[in-house]
């Protein structure tokens, strides 16, 4: 017989707790808070607005998501999109730290370091797919 487990409301919790600390971590590092004359005077743009929104909607929905699984008592399908909404939400902060994936403009050539962005970005993907396993085992 299998008995439907719900996810405590804790783990919800915890997800919006950290999806505001992303939230607010990911607009200072977009100088968000800074004013314009500080902007032009540095000559730094914004990123563009189409990554603005998507991160945006992922975020938004990751709260609500949770704000809404702690209303229905934490079905287990919402558990599975709150991590992987806070998985995608953390991974600017996490590609801004490492080296750069892109060729340099200038030289056309890779930095050095590539293969320790690869090898970070698929040991991110193997441990939140092993967090996604560990919340299916009942």
């Amino acid at each position: 017989m299998l008995f439907a487990v719900d996810v405590p409301v804790q783990f919800f919790q915890s997800a919006i707790a950290i999806a505001l600390a992303v939230a607010g971590a990911l607009l200072w590092q977009m100088r968000f808070f800074d004013s314009n004359d500080a902007r032009r005077q540095d000559r730094v743009s914004l990123p563009d607005a189409r990554l603005r929104l998507g991160l945006a909607l992922v975020l938004g929905t990751t709260l609500f998501g949770s704000l809404w699984a702690i209303a229905d008592e934490g079905p287990k399908w919402a558990a599975y999109f709150v991590t992987i909404g806070l998985a995608v939400s953390i991974l600017p902060i996490g590609l801004r730290v490492l080296p750069p994936l892109a060729k340099d403009s200038l030289t056309n050539e890779r930095d050095p370091d590539y293969a320790i962005t690869v090898i970070a970005l698929v040991l991110y993907v193997v441990v939140v797919a092993g967090f996604l396993i560990l919340l299916d085992i009942e």
